[in-house]
C-alpha cells in the first residue's frame, strides 16, 4: 500500500515538473486567427442602432484611436471596389437584465456578412443599465485592444475560397469585365487567382 501511495506522489510530482518545465515553451506568442483576421481590415462601419447607452459613439471612438477609419454607409458608396473589402460591419446586441449581469455583444462582420471578430461580455452595475454595458463594452475594448492591431492588407488578399465561392466571384469579376467596369487584364489577373480554388 506504501509504495502505491509513493508511486501516485511520484506521477503528481513528475506532471507537476513537466508542466513547469514546458511553460516557458507554451507563452511563446502565436499569431491568433482572429488577430490575423482583424489585421486584413482598415474601415469599420457601425449600424445604425440609435446609438444605445452611447455604445455606437464609443466603439466608433475607439476603433479610430487603433487605426482603423470610420465610415458611413453613403461614404462607402464612394470607396473603390478594391478598398470596399478592408471594411468590417460592426453590430451590437444588448441584453438587459435586472438584479443580475447584462450582456453585450460585438460582431464584426465582412462585406459578404462573414464574422470575423465577435465578442460576449457581462457587466454588472447597481447604478443603472447604462453602467452596466459600459463596463460590458470596457471589456471588449480591452480584448480587441490585446490584440495588438495593425493593418496588412496582404490578410484578405491571401484568403482561401471554396470552389463554389471561387466560381461565383470569378463569374461576378466575367460581368464586369463584359461591362467594361474592368480590363482583361485585371480579370485575367483575378482568374489565375481563383481558378487554383475550383475544383
Amino acid at each position: 500500500m506504501k509504495r502505491i501511495v509513493l508511486l501516485g506522489v511520484f506521477v503528481i510530482m513528475a506532471a507537476a515538473f513537466s508542466s513547469f518545465s514546458f511553460a516557458g515553451q507554451n507563452d511563446i506568442p502565436q499569431i491568433d486567427d482572429v488577430t490575423h483576421q482583424i489585421n486584413g481590415y482598415k474601415y469599420l462601419c457601425m449600424a445604425n442602432q440609435g446609438n444605445q447607452y452611447d455604445l455606437e459613439d464609443k466603439f466608433n471612438a475607439f476603433f479610430a484611436t487603433i487605426g482603423f477609419t470610420i465610415l458611413t454607409q453613403e461614404k462607402i458608396a464612394y470607396l473603390i471596389d478594391t478598398e470596399k473589402q478592408y471594411v468590417l460591419y460592426g453590430t451590437y446586441v444588448c441584453q438587459p437584465a435586472i438584479n443580475a449581469a447584462s450582456n453585450l455583444t460585438l460582431t464584426l462582420r465582412d462585406k459578404d456578412g462573414k464574422i470575423v471578430f465577435s465578442s460576449s461580455k457581462e457587466g454588472m452595475c447597481v447604478a443603472s443599465l447604462k453602467c452596466d454595458f459600459n463596463r460590458a463594452s470596457d471589456k471588449i475594448i480591452q480584448q480587441i485592444s490585446s490584440l495588438n492591431y495593425y493593418f496588412n492588407p496582404t490578410v484578405v488578399q491571401e484568403k482561401r475560397y471554396t470552389s463554389d465561392d471561387a466560381l461565383q466571384e470569378l463569374e461576378r469579376w466575367k460581368r464586369k469585365l463584359d461591362l467594361q467596369i474592368i480590363t482583361q487584364e485585371e480579370y485575367d489577373n483575378k482568374k489565375a487567382e481563383l481558378m487554383k480554388y475550383i475544383d
